[in-house]
């Protein structure tokens, strides 16, 4: 009964550590993915005054974007 309870012990750490390391995995792809959406949005809006609403909305979409993924890797 012990080394079965050792056993099962182990498998539930090691469960435990494979599920941390693809959660981590999951946010960094979704910050990396938001990164480049920035990126994209000053390039396509820049430093222009008369786009300042048009990439304010695109980096709105971008953190929504972001923070759906994040809510997609938490579940």
């Amino acid at each position: 009964m012990k080394s079965f309870l050792i056993i099962y012990s182990l498998f539930l750490f090691i469960l435990c550590g494979f599920s941390t390391n693809a959660l981590a995995g999951c946010i960094s792809d979704c910050k990396s993915d938001y990164e480049s959406e920035v990126q994209d949005c000053q390039i396509l809006w820049g430093d222009d005054p008369d786009n300042d609403y048009m990439h304010k909305n695109c980096i709105d979409d971008a953190k929504s974007t972001y923070e759906s993924c994040e809510e997609e890797c938490m579940s």
